[in-house]
């Protein structure tokens, strides 16, 4: 009895083995079949994933950053970091330079957090991802008036933000290019003696853009297109103003020979157009434009 006993256990024994043999070999089976199971990455928590974000901002790694702050949005939607991860994702596209994904997020942004604390820098950035699309002023400049809205808002909301000098200065720029865009397309309809069609864009560039540094310009096409209509009153008016506001303009004697007046020169004179120290001085103002933002988005998850 004794003998079977111990003949059984051993049998069961050996039967035991051969089953953790099979089952061991069906792991193998399963790993070879299907391949071993990922190893899950230990989840990162979301101010470890901002931390992420802005070592790979400092580094110009923009994609990677965005990359970091979405799964900050998808993994913690109710984190107090997800407003800043909307503005980080935004401005990496920007610094991307695209331009139009940036306006989205921005815009996105202020839908979602018009009251944030840092509204001023979306509104801000969305204008100038709209002037960094602008063309050149003989292209459309609806970019460019978009722009304009969007830091003339800035200023008026929000008049003790850290961006409203630079903005006042983009306003002066924006209303510059856009006069000029009047005054090229004004003077191709005059070149053409479209001059009905001429008079609109000068009238449009004084009303909309006066002071903008083109004024001299607009108001002898203005007058002349006026005199070509043998509309003489208004052309006169127009001639008038300018004599008056601008004698030292490089128009201002057509002017007065066609009022048949003398020229009377009061004030310095004016520039006939930008000189070369002129043109070096704007071309080192826009570097020095890009690398102030470069400065500025290391210091975006400020």
């Amino acid at each position: 009895m004794s003998g079977r006993g111990a003949a059984r256990r051993a049998v069961w024994a050996l039967l035991g083995v051969l089953g953790v043999v099979c089952l061991l070999q069906g792991c193998v089976a399963y790993d070879f079949l299907y391949g071993k199971p990922a190893r899950r990455e230990t989840q990162q928590s979301d101010q470890e994933l901002m931390r992420s974000a802005e070592g790979q901002m400092q580094r110009g790694r923009y994609d990677d950053a965005r990359k970091a702050l979405q799964r900050l949005m998808n993994q913690y939607p109710d984190s107090d970091l997800v407003a800043a991860a909307r503005l980080g994702t935004a401005r990496a596209l920007y610094q991307e330079k695209k331009y139009d994904e940036a306006r989205a997020e921005y815009q996105r942004f202020l839908e979602l957090h018009p009251q944030h604390e840092r509204a001023d820098e979306a509104h801000y950035y969305l204008g100038m991802a709209y002037v960094r699309a602008a063309d050149a002023p003989d292209r459309d400049q609806s970019y460019t008036k978009k722009g304009l809205e969007e830091f003339t808002l800035l200023v008026r909301q929000i008049p003790d933000s850290q961006y409203v000098p630079d903005a006042r200065q983009r306003i002066a720029a924006a209303r510059q290019k856009l006069a000029e865009k009047d005054l090229y397309v004004g003077r191709f309809y005059f070149d053409r003696g479209n001059y009905a069609a001429a008079v609109g864009r000068f009238t449009s560039l004084l009303a909309n853009y006066d002071a903008a540094g083109s004024d001299d310009q607009a108001l002898y096409f203005l007058g002349e297109s006026l005199w070509r209509l043998e509309q003489k009153d208004e052309a006169r008016a127009a001639f008038q103003r300018l004599l008056q506001e601008h004698s030292q303009s490089e128009w201002a004697p057509a002017a007065a020979k066609r009022l048949e007046v003398a020229l009377v020169r009061t004030g310095p004179p004016q520039p006939k157009g930008p000189g070369v120290f002129q043109r070096m001085r704007q071309a080192l103002g826009e570097t020095w434009d890009e690398l102030s933002e470069t400065v500025r988005s290391y210091r975006i998850f400020q």
